[in-house]
């Protein structure tokens, strides 16, 4: 395992991440002042949706880069990161107030139906992609054996 490649990789994706979901956050945010009628993003809004997508990009890297968990495969790095994002994202809602008294079970609930809808959305492209990675090998493995016979013959 080449060390200095994955830090490499890992403050890319971090980079990259950080710029988009940053730039995705803000067009939702200027999105929806627009709508409520105010002209402008405060420093403190600003600075809060930096520093908590970052914060999510960061646990998207350490899931799934090499660098801090080697072994896993991605359905273990798939329920490590959805674990972690949902419980980042309840902070970050209790952070933003949302939620914040009893009488939100209702949204509470949704919160996690959604995680969950996402998290298994995942796992069936994930195994629809792995299945046919799978058939491409075993065709290739059946076209090289087939090579291999008709060479010795």
């Amino acid at each position: 395992m080449n060390t200095k490649k994955e830090i490499k990789t890992f403050l890319t994706w971090l980079r990259n991440g950080t710029c988009f979901a940053v730039t995705w956050f803000l067009i939702l945010e200027l999105i929806a002042k627009w709508i409520s009628g105010v002209d402008t993003i405060s420093i403190v809004n600003l600075t809060k949706t930096i520093v908590w997508t970052a914060g999510g990009v960061f646990i998207f890297c350490v899931a799934f880069t090499r660098l801090f968990i080697r072994r896993f495969g991605f359905t273990a790095r798939l329920t490590i990161f959805m674990s972690t994002i949902m419980i980042y994202e309840i902070l970050f809602f209790n952070n933003l107030g949302l939620f914040a008294d009893e009488n939100h079970l209702y949204q509470w609930l949704i919160f996690f139906a959604m995680i969950l809808c996402l998290y298994f959305i995942c796992l069936a492209i994930y195994s629809g992609y792995r299945k046919k990675k799978c058939e491409l090998y075993t065709h290739a493995l059946q076209k090289y054996q087939q090579e291999r016979r008709s060479e010795n013959e």
